[in-house]
């Protein structure tokens, strides 16, 4: 039986072992080497970045609202026709400021007998809930790309087996009056662990974001590289 115990490592583990495993279960809790994540904390994102509601909210029907009162744009321009040239400054709609490009004629875009429509290049109606069709007429390779996709925002599924797609009409991002978007503030940049330190200088091969450094001033010169 001696012999047995003596070659018989259960037999022989010593009663130090448990002891040890119990003191490391009781340690643990105390977290004795706190974790460090590479991960930097997150940057604030303003509300701003991630809303999706549209810039621009226009009526797709041809109201004009005076004093609290909503009239079709029919109801005053029917009694009161335009002179035959409209280069001259407005005595209504006084809040437009237009400045779009060479379009500095109101019967440029909007029809010149009926005012609840706007107007094509053959004189033709264009209809007011379809504002794309009057953008078209200057802007056709940017239309395409619209109804491509690929300019302006679509809305919906991206599988339209799965549910429907809007496509946001032009004006619901650019004003009709002054296309151009205005000066907007940029929304923070990327933080990710590969781009390490953002505040260096210099586009060199020692500076690429994409490189590992913990230290800028560690680096290598150029004349050192291999």
């Amino acid at each position: 039986m001696a012999n047995e115990a003596q070659f018989n490592p259960i037999a022989r583990r010593p009663y130090w072992v448990p002891a040890i495993l119990a003191a490391v279960a009781l340690t643990l809790p105390l977290d004795p080497i706190p974790f460090a994540s590479p991960v930097p904390a997150a940057t604030p994102v303003a509300a701003w970045v991630t809303d999706p509601t549209p810039v621009r909210q226009p009526k797709l029907v041809p109201q004009y609202v005076v004093a609290g009162f909503t009239y079709r744009c029919s109801d005053c321009h029917d009694l009161l026709p335009s002179p035959p040239e409209t280069a001259r400054s407005l005595t209504q709609h006084t809040e437009i400021v237009l400045k779009h490009g060479i379009n500095t004629r109101c019967f440029n875009c909007h029809h010149r007998t009926n005012r609840d429509a706007f107007v094509d290049d053959l004189g033709q109606e264009i209809p007011w809930d379809q504002p794309q069709l009057l953008c078209a007429k200057c802007h056709g390779p940017v239309y395409r790309d619209w109804q491509h996709g690929s300019h302006g925002r679509t809305n919906g599924y991206w599988d339209p087996a799965q549910g429907p797609q809007s496509r946001r009409k032009c004006i619901e991002c650019h004003d009709p009056h002054q296309p151009p978007f205005p000066p907007m503030r940029p929304a923070p940049g990327p933080d990710t662990l590969r781009m390490g330190p953002q505040d260096r200088d210099g586009h060199g091969e020692a500076d690429n974001p994409l490189r590992v450094t913990a230290d800028p001033a560690a680096a290598p010169a150029p004349d050192e590289e291999h």
